[in-house]
């Protein structure tokens, strides 16, 4: 698709995405990932006085936590997702806005998930910072996919992102 006809495309797909947006905002109601973290667990590792972190300490099978380990990962690497998607859809009107706000939920779901983790002492912090520093190294490339292109990757990968954190809920059998 040429850029004249995805900008025509944008223009034309606009007044929906602004009126889904705002009906998205005057309903989602407002959550804090600080309010999912059950704080009290959490206890100093090694280099601070406290334990070192063994996988005996993780109440998470095997499954639950590499779930979780992807998902944040995936989660993490926002900063690449949101470069992708801006390029594409722009930052002006609805479409900026919904980028925005798109990026910022999904980073507090980074936050809530790695702060569970290690709070919870679920999975090793060493090996997740290192998973994520090297995922954030590679980052992800969209290769200058075309606007139609951009907007199935978006439908598929959110759908998937849900599909995912519904079926680790059931894996770890967290009721948080």
């Amino acid at each position: 698709m040429a850029d004249l006809e995805s900008a025509q495309l944008l223009a034309e797909l606009e007044p929906t995405v602004a009126d889904n947006l705002n009906r998205h905002m005057a309903t989602a109601d407002e959550w804090m990932p600080h309010e999912y973290v059950p704080w009290s667990l959490g206890r100093d590792f090694a280099d601070l006085g406290g334990d070192p972190w063994e996988v005996a300490q993780s109440q998470l099978s095997p499954i639950a936590r590499t779930a979780l380990e992807v998902n944040l990962l995936t989660e993490d690497n926002l900063p690449s997702y949101h470069r992708e998607i801006d390029r594409a859809f722009g930052r002006d009107s609805a479409w900026g806005t919904w980028v925005n706000r798109w990026t910022a939920e999904e980073g507090r779901h980074a936050f809530c998930i790695r702060d569970y983790l290690l709070v919870t002492r679920g999975v090793d912090p060493v090996e997740l910072e290192r998973a994520r520093m090297e995922t954030m190294e590679t980052g992800y490339e969209a290769l200058d996919k075309s606007l139609l292109n951009v907007c199935a990757y978006v439908s598929f990968q959110e759908l998937a992102t849900r599909i995912s954190h519904r079926n680790t809920g059931r894996y770890t059998a967290e009721p948080i």
